[in-house]
């Protein structure tokens, strides 16, 4: 898809009524991109065509810093019916392991698509601490 294709389903996701019956409208909201060279330039277009309030995801600096905000949490509640990839994904995350075996402190990347959407999601309370 194109920037601007891309950009139309996310206006669309974010217009939607407040209650039951009401009249659609444009929830401004900060949508997280990832900060890769392509997206740049989706950002870009997004803000400039659409005036969407757009900020990299921030994924190399941010990513260890979530993790360890999640990992702090008290609970995190995936129905695992309605939701088994993320319920897997959450529940097999684990640190690396060196050739012999030993935990090293490193999470390796992959398989953590759903992981990456709730971080995205609860960034800004990741930056609040």
């Amino acid at each position: 898809m194109m920037p601007a294709e891309t950009g139309k389903i996310v206006v669309d996701s974010l217009t939607f009524p407040d209650e039951a019956g009401a009249e659609p409208c444009f929830h401004d909201q900060i949508i997280y991109c990832d900060d890769t060279p392509d997206s740049k330039v989706q950002m870009n277009v997004w803000r400039r065509e659409l005036g969407l309030r757009v900020h990299a995801a921030r994924k190399a600096r941010m990513r260890r810093l979530s993790y360890e905000w999640l990992a702090g949490l008290r609970e995190i509640v995936i129905d695992s019916e309605r939701c088994p990839l993320t319920f897997s994904e959450f529940t097999l995350k684990e640190f690396e392991r060196d050739k012999e075996g030993n935990w090293i402190d490193e999470i390796p990347d992959g398989n953590d698509h759903s992981i990456d959407a709730v971080r995205y999601a609860m960034l800004d309370d990741v930056l609040r601490g």
